[in-house]
């Protein structure tokens, strides 16, 4: 059963999807030029994701997360910077239409263990992380 965390330790927060750990290195693509930035997706639920990264980035702005399977499976989600992390990180909430992508692209690899699901996203996504 894969790993879910809700929460993490604090009583007043309140997930409504279920948050599973990935721990992937991405490349984050800033602007029209596309500057990129290293970075790791930390998690992902079907209502957002949390970006590990040095770059600050603003509380609103847009994202969009394509995330590529090996089987040549495609899934795309926006939506916008909730909260920032100071040389943490930050958190996205996607737009309702991303939610349902990135529920129906999560199913495959919901059964896995934490460690299984990292070595097989890591050979076989490609995702690309765009800061619009």
């Amino acid at each position: 059963m894969m790993q879910a965390t809700q929460g993490q330790g604090r009583g007043d927060e309140q997930r409504q999807y279920p948050r599973f750990g990935l721990g992937l290195p991405v490349t984050l693509l800033f602007g029209a030029r596309k500057q990129s930035v290293p970075g790791e997706l930390q998690d992902i639920s079907c209502g957002g994701c949390f970006f590990k990264s040095q770059v600050a980035v603003d509380v609103d702005r847009r994202i969009a997360v394509v995330l590529s399977d090996a089987a040549g499976k495609k899934c795309r989600a926006t939506g916008r910077v909730v909260r920032t992390m100071a040389y943490t990180g930050f958190a996205v909430l996607f737009d309702d239409d991303g939610s349902r992508a990135i529920g129906e692209f999560i199913k495959g690899f919901e059964p896995l263990t934490q460690a299984a699901r990292v070595a097989r996203l890591t050979t076989e996504l490609q995702p690309e992380i765009q800061i619009l």
